[in-house]
């Protein structure tokens, strides 16, 4: 079975998987997944993008819920 993320992805595969403009990535990097280096690449593992991914929907609850 496929997992529902990539193993690994560069930055810029990952930011044009959610329209993030590189720049951007860079300019909020406290806020975007955790990245490593493989070789000479910053690369982001898949379970890191899946704890921003979870952290960005509890934020979203949290703000919903407060309202």
């Amino acid at each position: 079975m496929k997992p529902d993320y990539p193993t690994s992805s560069s930055i810029l595969d990952f930011c044009d998987r959610y329209h993030i403009d590189k720049s951007t990535f860079y300019r909020r990097l406290e806020d975007m997944p955790r990245t490593i280096r493989v070789g000479g690449q910053q690369r982001i593992l898949g379970a890191d993008e899946k704890a921003w991914i979870e952290r960005l929907q509890a934020e979203a609850d949290a703000r919903r819920t407060a309202a």
